[in-house]
Order: C-alpha cells, then sequence, then structure tokens
C-alpha cells in the first residue's frame, strides 16, 4: 500500500463516524475496496494505540477521573442497561475498555479511599463477575466486548491470529521444503531473541539473501515498525544476518527502501520466487 493511501484511510476514520466498531470499519471499507478487511482492522487499531497512548494522561488525571465517575454515575442512574461506558468513550474517543479502567479505578478507590493497584482493575476487567456491583459488572462486559483495539477479548484475539499465521510461515515453509529452526530450537541453543524462523540454508529473493523470517499478524505502518525495527529486526539481522519480515495485513510500501538497506526485505505473504542453493 502506497502512503498516499495509507493517509486517506487514517483522514476517513477522523472524517467520518468510525468508532472501531464493525459496522463503521464496513463503511469505511466501501471507498477502499482493494484493502481487506482485516488490514482495515489492524490499521485502525494500530493507530488508534498510537492515539491513545498520546492522549491518555489527559485522561487519566484525578480530576478527569472524578469527572468520568460523576458523569457515569448520572447516567446510569437513569438507564442502567443503556451502554452507558460504551457512549461515554466514544464521546471522549477513547477505547471502550480504556474508559472501563478509568471509571472501575475511580470507583474502586471511592469504595476503598486509597490507590488501587493496577493488577486490581485488570482482573477485574478481565473478569467482570468479580465487580461486586451488576450494573458496573455489565457494562464493562459490554466494553470488553466491543473493544477491537484493548482489553483481554481484543488480546485474546491478537494472540490467536498470531499464532495462527506462525503456523501457516511453518506450513508453507514445509510444503517448499525449506528447512529451518522455530523460536524454542533457537532458546535451546542459548539465544534469547530470537526470529520465528531461522533458515539452515539461506534463500534468495529479489537479491536479497533471507536467512530468517519474522511473521507478523498486522499492517506495517510507520510507527509501529520503527518500534519493531528498534526492538527487534536490527537485533535479529546483527545476530543472524539479512531477512524477511512478513507483515500479513499489508504495508506502507515505502518503508521498504530504507529496510533493504539495513538487510530486511518486507513482504505481505511468503514470496513464490525464492532463489535455492543449488549444491555441486
Amino acid at each position: 500500500m502506497k502512503l498516499a493511501e495509507y493517509n486517506e484511510i487514517l483522514e476517513s476514520f477522523t472524517d467520518g463516524a468510525c468508532d472501531g466498531t464493525a459496522e463503521s470499519l464496513q463503511q469505511i471499507q466501501s471507498k477502499f475496496p482493494n484493502v481487506s478487511h482485516a488490514s482495515l482492522v489492524s490499521i485502525y487499531s494500530q493507530h488508534f494505540q498510537m492515539i491513545t497512548r498520546q492522549t491518555l494522561h489527559h485522561h487519566n488525571s484525578p480530576d478527569m477521573i472524578a469527572y468520568y465517575v460523576q458523569m457515569y454515575q448520572a447516567r446510569v442512574a437513569g438507564n442502567p442497561t443503556a451502554p452507558i461506558l460504551a457512549e461515554i468513550a466514544k464521546e471522549a474517543h477513547l477505547p471502550p475498555v480504556m474508559i472501563a479502567r478509568i471509571i472501575v479505578e475511580g470507583l474502586q478507590g471511592q469504595v476503598s479511599n486509597q490507590e488501587v493497584p493496577k493488577s486490581m482493575v485488570t482482573q477485574l476487567l478481565r473478569e467482570p463477575y468479580l465487580i461486586a456491583d451488576p450494573v458496573l459488572a455489565y457494562q464493562v462486559q459490554i466494553c470488553t466486548l466491543q473493544d477491537l483495539t484493548y482489553g483481554p477479548y481484543a488480546e485474546s484475539i491478537k494472540h490467536s491470529v498470531g499464532n495462527e499465521y506462525e503456523f501457516l510461515l511453518v506450513q508453507l515453509l514445509k510444503e517448499r521444503n525449506i528447512s529451518f529452526l522455530q523460536e524454542d530450537d533457537m532458546r535451546k541453543k542459548g539465544y534469547d531473541k530470537t526470529p520465528d524462523t531461522k533458515l539452515e540454508v539461506p534463500v534468495a529473493w529479489n537479491g536479497h539473501i533471507i536467512n530468517w523470517i519474522e511473521s507478523k499478524a498486522s499492517f506495517g505502518d510507520k510507527f509501529s515498525h520503527e518500534n519493531y525495527l528498534k526492538d527487534q529486526y536490527l537485533s535479529y539481522a546483527n545476530r543472524f544476518g539479512s531477512g524477511l519480515v512478513i507483515y500479513w495485513h499489508g504495508f506502507i510500501e515505502e518503508l521498504a527502501t530504507g529496510c533493504m538497506e539495513q538487510g530486511i526485505a518486507l513482504a505481505d505473504r511468503l514470496p513464490e520466487d525464492l532463489t535455492f542453493l543449488k549444491p555441486r
């Protein structure tokens, strides 16, 4: 995907009434028929995560927590079955689970009259039935079900999808009779930071030698890619030589040029036209 099209998609998130629900994303996808639904969800999720990190401190101050708690209590008293927390999240331009966390932390703090441990709030979000107030438990449950970006269900889905694409990569390598080691194999050999697969015999693609392959069940945008580059990819390249990163949901094409100079190629699938070493 070209950077220009990516920016158009980001603009559609802010210009339209996109709240991250499946319905609103389907409306946006009609404008970009060549972009898969999975890619669109990944782009939205990663962009929203970045915006949330930049703005969360404004919402998480003691004054704002008290403000949101007061708002929640006033609204839920009038209609306890309505998705009050999800509505407040939409108004605040925050993920539903983030608002749920703020409200739970604020209400628990009122009850105990002391700072609430983050671990306790996380547990209550993961297991809402532990919340003593049944109405709040119901409201939190709605938030965790609706949130595509944060929360226990979103994380479980991401983890499951990540495993699914790693399994797909392994199957494709086996089908092509490409010998490789997986992370567990490399850790047994004493390596700490390891890619998903290390090829036992390198292959070549597009003039690039591939010694290892990393699978990412996400879209490769600038922010997430640069973080992965710093935290993972460069370490792999320094240790194992040049390699390949597969962003299964696509990536910004302009990122590939700079990566290639650092020994890292980008693709959205396992390339068909691999060149194999031919022994003499």
